[in-house]
């Protein structure tokens, strides 16, 4: 084989793996982008402090405000008594607020919920009571495209995300609260 032979035979193999990088990455686009109002919101399935496997799904039909954060994150932690003040007023009317926490322990499940686990401490300490789940294997955070935090998801009662929002919000005032009353309300 002459080197021209070989190095058009290096070419062609350079092009086609470029080309096989940019179509899977054409076909895997929506797991990078993040989601947009309208979209449905992705199912999964992620454990609350108790233990228990939670699905999404158990949420659908009712109005959800999907919130991600972490126990490190300090706008994150200012905005959950607004949350459970929210969860509050709005749960009997069909509220459901569900926070996602994305940290991470290398000690897994039971260093995050256990006793002295600083998410169920954290939870304990703010007297939560809206299900609080673990983002353990990152699933959360990847399917709903979460790039900050706290990322907070308006879910209407179709499974379709209303509104994203990120960073922290005083959830239970204008316009926020009025915003989920007149998703409550329809």
């Amino acid at each position: 084989m002459t080197e021209r032979t070989r190095n058009r035979l290096l070419t062609a193999a350079a092009l086609a793996v470029v080309a096989a990088l940019v179509v899977l990455g054409w076909v895997h686009r929506n797991r990078f982008l993040p989601l947009e109002d309208g979209a449905v919101a992705p199912s999964f399935v992620a454990r609350s402090l108790d233990g228990r496997e939670i699905s999404f799904d158990e949420f659908r039909g009712r109005v959800v405000l999907l919130n991600v954060w972490a126990t490190w994150c300090p706008p994150c932690r200012r905005e959950m008594p607004a949350l459970e003040r929210l969860y509050r007023e709005f749960g009997p009317r069909g509220l459901e607020v569900v926070a996602v926490s994305v940290d991470e322990h290398p000690g897994g499940f039971e260093a995050l919920a256990g006793p002295d686990g600083p998410v169920r401490s954290f939870v304990e300490e703010l007297g939560l009571t809206f299900p609080v789940l673990l983002d353990l294997d990152g699933v959360v955070k990847d399917r709903y495209g979460v790039m900050g935090l706290p990322t907070t998801f308006l879910i209407g009662r179709d499974g379709r995300i209303r509104k994203r929002f990120l960073g922290p919000a005083a959830w239970d005032e204008p316009p926020y609260s009025t915003t989920i009353e007149r998703l409550l309300e329809n």
